[in-house]
């Protein structure tokens, strides 16, 4: 009874091994780059939890850039709502025209 108990816990502990921890999904506004760079060093590019930061210019300022950082799942709902706002903007502008209003 004992060695069984032994044997279904030492094969319980290399499944935990083989299988790592899921991630759980980061708060890149939180983090500072180091913190950024350390976590994206065990994430694949193209996996929805890789964080990319994005640089603008400021308007108006000639050197003061800001910065952007999302997951790659935040970017791509960003410009899926982009684009989804967009087609309803122009669809409304279309119906306007239409009606001669």
């Amino acid at each position: 009874m004992l060695s069984s108990i032994l044997l279904l816990l030492a094969a319980d502990s290399s499944v935990q091994a083989a299988n790592p921890q899921p991630l759980v999904e980061p708060s890149p506004r939180e983090m500072n780059q180091r913190e950024i760079r350390a976590f994206n060093a065990h994430v694949a590019r193209d996996h929805p939890f890789y964080i990319r930061c994005v640089s603008s210019m400021e308007t108006g300022s000639l050197s003061k850039r800001n910065y952007s950082c999302r997951t790659n799942r935040q970017w791509t709902l960003a410009d899926e709502t982009g684009n989804q706002n967009a087609r309803e903007t122009y669809g409304a502008m279309q119906s306007k025209a239409a009606s001669g209003q």
